[in-house]
């Protein structure tokens, strides 16, 4: 072997070495290169759906701002003449880009989640249920809250079995999302107008749907014995035709709660509903009524009741009822004016911690009798304070019973009966007459006239579909059911 041989060799193992070292070096750089984006791409994901990673605990003692909201609007609905306003930015509900837009308006304004109205998981035409798996997708993104608010009467269900089927379905497929709205690890459902379907039946639908109470059901309505079952309670409205003490009203049912709390052993949650106004007068034509914002003092004034009696919870009615008028979404009438306010009183009423849950405000007579700070009224006026308050057409119980109205509401005072024991009180459908002791009466009652009786039933003929009354010669079908206390 020659010399040059050698020193080829030797120059070729040389590059072949080199060039090894080289093509290792290159692979630890596109090595780290490859880790360095997977773990910058991990990062990206994380911040982006903060909620799937780590959904927000919540605990019945966290004063929550909660709002009812609606998913049923298309492209027909600003034009069909049936809302008083309209929003700043109309819309559709399937809109996913309008759900995320909404969700950063309620943020802004101190809502932690919405009660998104819903009618069950089956129906041709029933796009609540499409629409409420979207708002759960967009509210996780947003570290936002969604919580159900049972339609017990939709049409897509009618009786108690498809009632239990619904509730399986929230509570097996809806409520496992992460931004379901959860208290004490515990979903939430409101239900809307529960007693049409009984007491009694909730309890035998509970104990198949959730036998050993590990979600909390919160009912509506003014018959609180539905405490028995469920375990909180609220008013969807105390705006009230004739209009209500909104303090005495909060205060009634807070105590009634409480109360219940008491009789069970077992913590009951109050809901305190604030409303920024209402009007559905276009929609109900024939008995709709309108209660005026006044320029957002109506709102102050129902903040301020809320917060007064203590509740757990606070929930709006609402964000986006536009058909009854009581929508606090920006709006063509009112820009962002109830926004901003609701931003400051969720505030407030966040930064008094709201109410323990096993301790609401102690009950008293006397505050579910009077009005809180009551001013006296400038027109004489009696003040419910009884549950329910028969209206009758004469001062007396053989008098036909008219109607009710519930505790806390005020009703212009127009007469008086010759022994001082009845009043005739002013209503939308006219003049009636209620009992004395059932009422507290306030205002210049010197003024008010002593007013003739006017005549008892002369004749009573009963018929299939009720009782005929012949009053004065005109004729008036009731049904047959009659109260005979005052």
């Amino acid at each position: 072997m020659s010399r040059k041989t050698v020193t080829f060799d030797a120059a070729v193992a040389a590059s072949e070495h080199s060039d090894s070292t080289l093509r290792l070096g290159w692979r630890i750089l596109l090595t780290a290169i490859l880790l360095l984006l997977i773990a910058l791409l991990s990062l990206l994901l994380g911040s982006a759906r903060p909620a799937y990673a780590a959904p927000l605990a919540q605990s019945t003692r966290d004063p929550l701002v909660l709002a009812f909201y609606y998913t049923w609007f298309d492209e027909n609905t600003w034009t069909s003449g049936q809302v008083s306003d309209l929003p700043a930015e109309p819309y559709v509900s399937r809109d996913r880009g309008v759900m995320g837009r909404q969700i950063d308006q309620a943020k802004a304004a101190g809502i932690d989640g919405f009660l998104v109205a819903w009618y069950g998981p089956n129906g041709d035409s029933n796009q609540t249920e499409a629409n409420l798996s979207a708002l759960l997708e967009e509210a996780a993104a947003r570290s936002f809250k969604i919580g159900v608010l049972f339609e017990t009467n939709s049409p897509f269900l009618g009786d108690s079995g498809s009632v239990t089927a619904a509730l399986q379905h929230v509570l097996t497929v809806h409520a496992n999302q992460p931004a379901y709205l959860r208290a004490d690890g515990k979903p939430v459902i409101f239900f809307w107008r529960p007693t049409i379907v009984g007491t009694g039946t909730w309890g035998a639908i509970r104990s198949q749907v959730d036998p050993g109470n590990n979600s909390l059901w919160i009912s509506e309505g003014v018959d609180t014995s539905l405490l028995s079952v469920f375990d909180g309670h609220f008013l969807y409205t105390n705006t009230w035709n004739p209009p209500a003490d909104l303090s005495a009203v909060n205060q009634k049912f807070a105590n009634s709660v409480d109360q219940m709390r008491q009789a069970t052993g077992a913590p009951k949650l109050w809901v305190a509903t604030v409303m920024p106004g209402y009007d559905d007068t276009r929609i109900r034509p024939n008995n709709g009524f309108a209660q005026d914002r006044a320029g957002g003092g109506y709102y102050a004034q129902s903040w301020q009741a809320a917060i007064a009696s203590a509740p757990n919870w606070v929930v709006i009615t609402s964000f986006n009822e536009w058909p009854e008028g009581t929508h606090i979404e920006p709006s063509a009438a009112y820009g962002d004016q109830f926004i901003g306010a609701t931003a400051n009183w969720a505030n407030q009423f966040k930064s008094a911690g709201g109410a323990p849950t096993t301790q609401l405000v102690a009950s008293t007579a006397a505050a579910a009798e009077t009005p809180a700070a009551a001013v006296e009224p400038a027109t004489p006026t009696a003040y419910v304070v009884t549950e329910l308050l028969n209206l009758r057409a004469g001062p007396g119980v053989d008098f036909a019973l008219q109607g009710t109205v519930p505790a806390g509401a005020a009703l212009p005072i127009t007469g008086q009966g010759a022994n001082n024991n009845w009043w005739q009180i002013e209503t939308t459908d006219g003049q009636a007459w209620v009992f004395g002791e059932l009422v507290r009466v306030a205002g210049p009652l010197e003024s008010v006239p002593v007013v003739a009786s006017p005549p008892l039933l002369v004749a009573a003929e009963r018929a299939d579909t009720g009782i005929t009354l012949t009053i004065g010669g005109s004729s008036l079908q009731l049904r047959s059911v009659r109260a005979n206390n005052p």
